[in-house]
């Protein structure tokens, strides 16, 4: 992103039949498609959220959550705008 701040990245990852990444959340915002499979989004006072193939999500800047691939495992293509130098994901409190 010229003349600012930020960059945006892009990422496509590939997660085993049902491996689970830690809490976390990111440090700006993210949107996703899930390619293959199913991912289960859990988050604080929510019920989980199941999202197959075909279907997208997103998150906002520093919102803490869990991700779960489905017992097919998952492919998901992940963007996201964090600024410069920044680590796009962190662990959450």
């Amino acid at each position: 992103m010229p003349d600012t701040h930020y960059q945006m990245g892009l990422q496509k990852a590939v997660l085993a039949p049902n491996e689970v990444k830690a809490r976390h959340m990111h440090t700006g915002p993210e949107v996703a498609y899930v390619l293959e499979g199913e991912v289960i989004i859990t988050m604080d006072g929510q019920p989980e959220k199941r999202i197959k193939a075909g279907d997208s999500f997103q998150h906002l800047a520093h919102e803490p959550h869990i991700s779960r691939a489905g017992p097919q495992g998952a492919t998901v293509l992940a963007t996201w705008v964090v600024e410069k130098g920044k680590s796009f994901s962190v662990p959450a409190p």
